[in-house]
């Protein structure tokens, strides 16, 4: 921004800019990130003792079991007990209180966006009475109206996955269907589908609560069409209907994934996939010799603790080599029509000179006289170009 020239102009700028400086510093604060389509779950529940009676200030202690972190909370006087902004995991509930056997729950999964209940009924008895029980996956989602589909770990990768594109998982969830039509240019490559026949530009994709989704509202793909990183997704679910408040953007889906990361054991991979044009078969218009094609997809991945259970690590790697040669069909002029030189400059400079249409069909009066002067007469009645006007 220019000063004034004039004094009195140069004291006005001075005098106004510090004030704004300072309204800048206030602003920026005061902003706290809003816990906004988080890659979490929810675990949630009552404790009741054995007279179905609400039991409150019992003491709830939510333990990772891939990472030892846990969590505690008091039940309210209702016996009620919330722990939000919970990592995608395997969990175990406990649940104790004085002059009751302490119950724990084992072998509780908690997938993203999830609202897992777990409720207790203690036993009269000594909180070092134990009472465990092996918990079971729900049949029924009672405690969220949202619609949609879970792309867990398992079939990540047991499900084949041609490209190592994740997003082509999605079809599988009800109401979702793929668009054939969309081109292969920057920006629309990979895999684009309809969620309820919303249009395929209204489907909004985050990774650990980040936007990850192109300028033309599509994934992340890349040239290839791939998207790579398969290794580095633990899961993924598809919201198709009945948002709850913390989604928004779109009308199409809710596409919310989480990444990978690390637990108190190593663990990793390394892998290599081939393909390549000695194993294809030749398709119908290629000639003698298809054209060439290789693929090389490869990576590796690695996680374990830094400290246990206080600190962990996971890094991926996925790289892509191809080689794709295209067998190409083009309309072109007869050969007794592509002696002259001037001709085949004509043919290199407009796309119209490379036709097989009658040259009358040509609407650009100035092209199609232009064809008539350059073509050689002689291959009129051998070709099929036709020179009436």
């Amino acid at each position: 921004m220019a000063q004034p020239r004039s004094p009195i102009g140069r004291e006005m700028f001075r005098t106004f800019r510090f004030p704004l400086w300072i309204l800048s510093a206030l602003v920026l604060s005061f902003v706290y990130p809003a816990p906004a389509q988080l890659p979490t779950g929810t675990i949630l529940g009552v404790v009741k003792d054995s007279s179905g009676a609400a039991v409150p200030g019992a003491t709830v202690t939510i333990r990772n079991t891939e990472t030892g972190q846990s969590r505690m909370v008091t039940t309210g006087d209702d016996g009620a007990y919330r722990m939000p902004a919970l990592a995608v995991g395997k969990y175990e509930v406990k649940a104790e209180h004085s002059g009751f056997a302490t119950e724990t729950q084992t072998g509780l999964s908690l997938d993203v966006s999830q609202e897992l209940v777990a409720n207790f009924t203690l036993q009269v008895g000594t909180t070092q009475q134990q009472v465990v029980v092996t918990a079971e996956a729900p049949i029924v989602n009672t405690s969220s109206s949202s619609l949609g589909g879970l792309v867990d770990e398992n079939k990540i990768t047991d499900l084949p996955l041609n490209g190592r594109n994740y997003i082509d998982l999605t079809i599988m969830q009800a109401g979702i269907t793929t668009d054939a039509a969309v081109g292969h240019f920057g920006g629309v490559t990979g895999t684009w589908f309809s969620s309820n026949g919303a249009p395929v530009r209204s489907n909004y994709f985050t990774l650990d609560g980040a936007p990850l989704w192109n300028g033309l509202g599509g994934s992340s793909a890349s040239g290839s069409g791939t998207t790579l990183g398969v290794d580095g997704i633990k899961e993924y679910k598809v919201i198709s209907n009945s948002f709850s408040a913390e989604y928004g953007m779109t009308m199409g889906s809710q596409v919310v994934m989480v990444s990978k990361g690390g637990t108190n054991q190593f663990h990793g991979d390394a892998f290599e996939y081939l393909r390549n044009s000695a194993l294809d078969a030749r398709n119908y218009f290629d000639p003698a010799k298809i054209p060439e094609f290789q693929r090389n997809n490869f990576g590796a991945s690695l996680g374990g603790p830094i400290k246990k259970n206080k600190t962990f690590f996971y890094a991926v790697y996925e790289g892509l080599r191809q080689k794709l040669g295209v067998t190409t069909v083009d309309n072109v002029f007869p050969t007794a029509c592509s002696q002259p030189k001037a001709l085949r400059s004509t043919m290199t400079a407009s796309p119209l000179a490379a036709t097989t249409e009658p040259i009358s069909r040509i609407r650009d009066s100035t092209t199609r006289g232009h064809l008539a002067s350059m073509l050689d007469r002689t291959c009129i009645s051998t070709s099929c170009i036709d020179f009436r006007m």
